[in-house]
C-alpha cells in the first residue's frame, strides 16, 4: 500500500509546528500511543493482579510482533529497560576464559565500547579497532578476528555517521571462528529490514525508530548464544537451571505502548516505511550533494541517517533550529534522521534552509 500523507498528519500532529529531522536522537509519538499506555492502568492495572492475564497477554502479543520484526526470530527474546541495561546484562552473562578477546571499533558508542569492563575483570581483552573509512568498517571487524577472539561487538547502524555494517558478511566470518556477534540495533529497528540470521545477539531501545517511550529495550539471543552464558542476575522468572536473562516483571506500560505502536505501524505497513526512510535518505543526500556538503556513510550503506561534513555543525545546528528545523550535531557532523513521517517538503525545507546558510 501507499502511505495515507492525511493520515500521517493526523497520526503525528507535531510535524505541523516543526520540520522534525531528528529521529535518531528520538522519534515522534503518534496520537493515539498515549492511550494504549493508559489501558494498562486503566484496564489490567486498575484490577490489581486479578489483571495479570490482560498484561501478559499484551506481553505475548508484543513479542510475536518483535520477533516479525527481526525477521522471524527464533531464539529468545527479553525486554529490559534500555540499550545499555541490555549490553552490559549480556556482558557479565557470558562465561569468559582468560585470554578471550572482544574486539570493538575505536569510534564505537560508548555503551558497545564500555560494557566489557567485568569481562576485562574476567581476564578477557578489549581489542580496539580503528575502523581506517566508513566503507572499511565491516571488512576491519572481520579482519580482526583472531583464535582468541569470543565477541564483536558493533552497532548495526553508526550512531553518528549513519553507516550500516554488513551482518551477513560480519556474521559468517564471526560464525567460521566460533565467536559471538553482538549488535546494537538502535539505529537501525523501525528504519531498515533487520535479520538475524548470522546474529546471536541483538539489542535496542525503542524510543527512536520504533516510535515508543524510554524505560523500554529489546534483546534477542539465539540459542547458540545461550548456551555460552549464565544469566548474571537471578530472579523467579529465570531461576536455575533456566538460562533467559529476564529476572523481574518488565515495563508493561512500555510493552503496551510498543504493542500498540507495532501493529499501528503493521497498518502503514513496514516495506512502505523502510521504502519511505530510503527515499527521504535518498532525496536529502544528493540535494545535500549539490550543494557541495559530502555525506559519511556510504551511498551502499546507508540507513535513515544522513550525516553531512559541515563546518562548524553545531552553530549550524541551532541557525536550523531557530528556523524551525531539527537536526543535531554529533562528532562534528550535521545529522539529519527523516523518518517515514517525513514529507518531501520536509526534506525540500531542510536543503533550502542550507542553502541560505551556506551562502
Amino acid at each position: 500500500m501507499t502511505i495515507d500523507m492525511e493520515t500521517l498528519k493526523l497520526d503525528f500532529p507535531y510535524l505541523a509546528e516543526r520540520c522534525y529531522l531528528n529521529t535518531a536522537a528520538a522519534g515522534l509519538s503518534w496520537a493515539g500511543q498515549g492511550a494504549a499506555v493508559a489501558q494498562f492502568y486503566d484496564s489490567a492495572k486498575s484490577c490489581g493482579v486479578n489483571g495479570r492475564h490482560e498484561w501478559r497477554s499484551r506481553l505475548d502479543s508484543v513479542e510475536r510482533n518483535v520477533r516479525a520484526l527481526l525477521g522471524d526470530f527464533g531464539g529468545h527474546v527479553n525486554f529490559l529497560s534500555n540499550t545499555t541495561e541490555a549490553l552490559n546484562l549480556v556482558a557479565h552473562s557470558i562465561e569468559w576464559i582468560a585470554g578471550d578477546e572482544i574486539v570493538v571499533l575505536a569510534d564505537e558508542f560508548p555503551s558497545v565500547l564500555h560494557a566489557w569492563h567485568g569481562a576485562q575483570t574476567a581476564g578477557a581483552k578489549l581489542v580496539v579497532v580503528e575502523a581506517g573509512g566508513e566503507s572499511e568498517r565491516t571488512a576491519a571487524l572481520c579482519d580482526a578476528i583472531t583464535g582468541k577472539t569470543r565477541v564483536v561487538a558493533v552497532s548495526h547502524v553508526h550512531w553518528a555517521t549513519g553507516t550500516v555494517v554488513d551482518l551477513q558478511q560480519l556474521g559468517r566470518r564471526c560464525r567460521d571462528h566460533g565467536v559471538l556477534l553482538v549488535v546494537d540495533g538502535i539505529q537501525a529497528m523501525g528504519a531498515i529490514p533487520v535479520s538475524l540470521e548470522f546474529v546471536d545477539i541483538y539489542c535496542g531501545a525503542v524510543f527512536k525508530w520504533l516510535l515508543s517511550g524510554f524505560g523500554l529495550s529489546i534483546l534477542a539471543v539465539s540459542q547458540r548464544a545461550s548456551d555460552q552464558m549464565r544469566p548474571a542476575y537471578i530472579g523467579y522468572p529465570n531461576l536455575p537451571p533456566e538460562r533467559s536473562l529476564n529476572y523481574g516483571h518488565v515495563n508493561y506500560p512500555g510493552i503496551y505502548a510498543l504493542d500498540a505502536t507495532l501493529e499501528h505501524l503493521q497498518v502503514y505497513g513496514w516495506p512502505d516505511i523502510y521504502a519511505a526512510v530510503a527515499r527521504n535518505a535518498a532525496r536529502l543526500a544528493a540535494g545535500a550533494a549539490h550543494l557541495g556538503y559530502t555525506t559519511a556513510a556510504p551511498l551502499h550503506a546507508r540507513a535513515g541517517i544522513v550525516s553531512l561534513v559541515a563546518n562548524d555543525a553545531g552553530s549550524l545546528r541551532d541557525e536550523l533550529a531557530k528556523r524551525g528545523i531539527d537536526v543535531e550535531e554529533r562528532s562534528g557532523l550535521l545529522r539529519c534522521s527523516p523518518h517515514f513521517y517525513n514529507t518531501d517538503e520536509d526534506v525540500d525545507r531542510l536543503l533550502d534552509a542550507l542553502s541560505v546558510l551556506s551562502a
